[in-house]
């Protein structure tokens, strides 16, 4: 299936910078859209033009006239699928496209010799996960994962505040994102491009506790509620961290909006009300309670699209060793929710 995009030409990639003698302003990563994903035109493009080590240099669409279109008004070319890939004028590529079709073209893309920046969820499978992994480990690319949050400031404070036991021990991650119902023809309920909830807006909520308890859960017990066309609406699942630490996670797409997380812990709680997607001009709802006393921290807003995209340039300028593991143990965890699920019991990790 991928044999004939071996031949691909690699891109001439910029000098490295490290040295700081180049602006990156004038050597940016030039950056190839696979899609034309309602987020791209929302968040992804606006966030590209704040960063000066990345470009935008063309745009892909299987509309050929919608594609044209964004093309002109974002000021790139226009380009298929297979000719953007071709292309040595692109270092790298963002791929909005639905999870279903993530592993296709994060596989075509790594042969073609692109680093990638792929969105949530990598794939509906860990055996895809390590297939795109391992294909990117032998050409030496980088692969992210799009969870923008883990750029946003405001999460690093929680940090620091359990960090310095500013609430005793941690024991208890609790968390909620999901939303009303989306229009029936919406790829989040269409089994066959990945859809669901849990690939969707679960996956948010494990990385984030993963993200706060700064290790892996042991063992994760599941469940999901499924329509009649076999795609999850809403789940729920109970996560069982080392150091006697849990997490209750609850996501959907039949919800009331919730999009937060708490830290429970022995001497206070930390409440975040904004936590997964925040606009970039909102400040952060971020409250300590301890004891009688609660505060609000005063933090500033922050658009963590431009974080990422900011991170996922310089790793590619300054050479960084790839962070493989990191998505592997995010997958890795995926999988071992939906096998609970499935199956109707407790799964440890270790199993997989």
């Amino acid at each position: 299936m991928y044999k004939s995009m071996k031949e691909i030409t690699k891109p001439i990639l910029i000098p490295d910078l490290k040295s700081g003698v180049l602006d990156p302003a004038q050597f940016p990563i030039r950056i190839g859209i696979l899609g034309c994903a309602n987020i791209v035109q929302k968040h992804i493009i606006a966030a590209l033009k704040e960063v000066p080590a990345c470009r935008l240099a063309a745009i892909a669409s299987r509309d050929q006239a919608k594609g044209e279109q964004w093309a002109r008004k974002f000021g790139c070319r226009q380009e298929s699928y297979e000719n953007l890939l071709r292309s040595p004028n692109i270092d790298a590529v963002y791929l909005p496209l639905p999870v279903g079709l993530h592993k296709e073209w994060v596989i075509k893309a790594a042969l073609a010799g692109k680093h990638i920046l792929c969105e949530k969820s990598l794939a509906d499978n860990f055996l895809s996960v390590q297939e795109m992994v391992r294909i990117c480990q032998e050409k030496q690319l980088h692969l992210y994962e799009n969870f923008m949050c883990d750029y946003h400031p405001q999460h690093q404070e929680v940090i620091s505040l359990i960090e310095n036991k500013k609430i005793g021990k941690e024991v208890l991650f609790s968390g909620s994102f999901g939303f009303p119902p989306l229009e029936a023809v919406n790829i989040r309920y269409q089994k066959n491009l990945g859809g669901g909830a849990l690939n969707d807006v679960g996956t948010y909520l494990l990385f984030m506790s993963r993200k706060i308890f700064n290790c892996e859960p042991e063992t994760v017990t599941a469940q999901l509620e499924f329509q009649e066309n076999e795609v999850d609406i809403r789940g729920h699942a109970f996560l069982e961290f080392p150091g006697a630490r849990a997490a209750f996670i609850s996501f959907g797409f039949d919800n009331f909006y919730q999009n937060n997380y708490t830290i429970w812990g022995e001497q206070g709680l930390i409440k975040v009300q904004r936590a997964y997607s925040i606009p970039p001009d909102m400040k952060p709802e971020v409250e300590v309670h301890m004891g009688n006393s609660s505060t609000r921290l005063d933090l500033a807003a922050a658009n963590h699209f431009v974080l990422i995209f900011s991170n996922f340039c310089e790793a590619i300028r300054q050479n960084r060793p790839p962070r493989y593991a990191h998505l592997l143990a995010q997958a890795r965890a995926m999988e071992a929710l939906r096998i609970s699920a499935r199956e109707n019991r407790k799964v440890r990790l270790s199993e997989i």
